[in-house]
């Protein structure tokens, strides 16, 4: 017959029922893998309390998202000491005779369980922390990316916000820029609809922070809460210098998480990086406006004039739908010249210039084409609506009663061309609005004629 199994040897102060000295305490405990995951480590504590106690276990720690409960069953158990551990205050259980432990032994088994939860709570917060700062550093690095290519004003201040609304959750975001003595809103992101205020006084603004001042929460007797319907959950100023200021506000968050200081931090380094990008567009719009604008009358120039029309054509021809172009030119423009001097010739060309760039829509778009001669580009508008446009404006030139200026009446005539109807190409439509132009003069100028 085969000799009975021998049970696994426990230790021997477990064997002989004498409680562990803080020495075998520490032995025990110096297996537990600290550098291992939340569930290796309290695994490790578990099967050191077991070999020290030679009885059953259990440690429960409420660590995040998923408390861990390791060892086993609770029927029996008693609770004999709690510890401080990521998420909260765990717990550890063993057999009701570990009560009876001499109290050094007690408290040197409390002791290191609660060491190597306090260091694992040391490790969760740092990893928090870098998971922030990475966090930080990725989006920085996304936005430096979205912001370096250099855009116009209102595309910088869409993305802007997008920028600053996907970092943080916010549910509402709203970009401000200095007008005066007040703020005005150039552009507002809301998932749900939120309304901000069109304009906020300086005062309001100053009160709470300057440009160039980190970001803020309002408190909540702040007077610009009074004047942004949707709740302000945060304020960060933009500083464009050369006296030039603007204004982030954020709203509450989707995580309904408030804004902590480490957010305060990113929100600032975002806001430098913003007001930069933003100062950027603003000149590289003013450099567009003289690159494509005519400095005497106003207008958009021979450049702006074919950009916009390339534009437009190609806007028609996807929607299929229909674009008036008028030339006009000012009837003996060289007998203004040679009797009064070229300076009033240039006061009867910035007549025109305003008259045609404030008589039609903001769609409509007004162009020095050359010399004494005007084009006008209609969207959206067949051949004979452009020319009761044309004719219209040929009537307002004619009634432009003289002046100190022009101490001439000013004429002109007007040539209509539309696509599709009278061309397919640009230079067509250019040519057929031209031909019907030539053909105004030939009948006696002071006239519009369609192609």
């Amino acid at each position: 017959m085969h000799a009975p199994m021998e049970a696994p040897a426990r230790p021997r102060h477990a064997r002989e029922g004498h409680a562990p000295d803080p020495a075998a305490v520490a032995l025990a405990f110096a297996s537990v893998p600290l550098s291992g995951t939340a569930a290796e480590c309290a695994q490790g504590c578990v099967e050191a309390v077991r070999a020290l106690t030679g009885g059953p276990a259990r440690l429960e720690v409420p660590t995040r998202p998923v408390p861990l409960s390791v060892g086993d069953a609770p029927a029996g158990l008693v609770r004999v000491a709690g510890f401080t551990a990521p998420g909260g205050e765990g717990a550890l259980h063993c057999a009701p005779s570990v009560e009876g432990w001499p109290r050094a032994s007690l408290d040197a088994l409390v002791d290191h369980v609660t060491r190597v939860w306090t260091l694992q709570e040391q490790r969760a917060s740092q990893s928090s922390e870098l998971d922030q700062l990475r966090f930080h550093l990725t989006a920085l690095q996304q936005v430096a990316r979205t912001l370096a290519v250099v855009r116009g004003a209102e595309e910088t201040e869409r993305l802007v916000l997008d920028s600053v609304g996907e970092v943080f959750f916010a549910w509402w975001a709203a970009l401000y820029h200095t007008d005066g003595e007040q703020y005005t809103c150039r552009a507002v992101r809301s998932l749900r609809g939120e309304s901000v205020a069109y304009a906020i006084p300086a005062r309001v603004v100053r009160a709470i922070a300057a440009p160039g001042q980190p970001p803020v929460i309002p408190p909540e007797d702040a007077e610009i809460r009074d004047h942004v319907p949707a709740e302000v959950a945060v304020v960060a100023p933009l500083d464009f210098g050369e006296g030039g200021a603007g204004l982030l506000i954020l709203g509450k968050r989707m995580t309904d998480a408030p804004y902590e200081s480490h957010d305060l931090a990113l929100l600032r380094a975002l806001a430098d990086s913003s007001a930069v990008a933003l100062r950027n567009a603003e000149l590289l719009d003013r450099l567009r406006a003289q690159a494509t604008i005519d400095p005497l009358t106003g207008c958009h120039n021979r450049r702006g004039f074919d950009e916009i029309l390339q534009m437009e054509v190609a806007r028609a021809k996807r929607y299929n739908r229909p674009l008036s172009l008028v030339l006009l030119d000012i009837d003996h423009f060289k007998r203004i010249n040679d009797d009064f001097g070229h300076e009033v010739g240039d006061h009867a060309l910035q007549r025109i210039g305003r008259a045609v760039r404030h008589t039609f829509r903001n769609t409509d778009s007004a162009c020095r084409y050359g010399g004494e001669e005007f084009a006008l580009i209609f969207p959206e508008t067949p051949k004979d609506e452009g020319a009761k446009l044309a004719e219209r404006l040929r009537i307002l030139v004619e009634s432009l009663p003289p002046n100190p200026e022009v101490p001439r009446a000013l004429t002109a005539s007007f040539g209509v061309a539309c696509f599709p109807d009278d061309a397919e190409t640009i230079p067509d439509l250019i040519r057929a609005a031209d031909r019907a132009l030539y053909q105004a003069k030939s009948n006696g100028r002071n006239r519009c004629e369609t192609a």
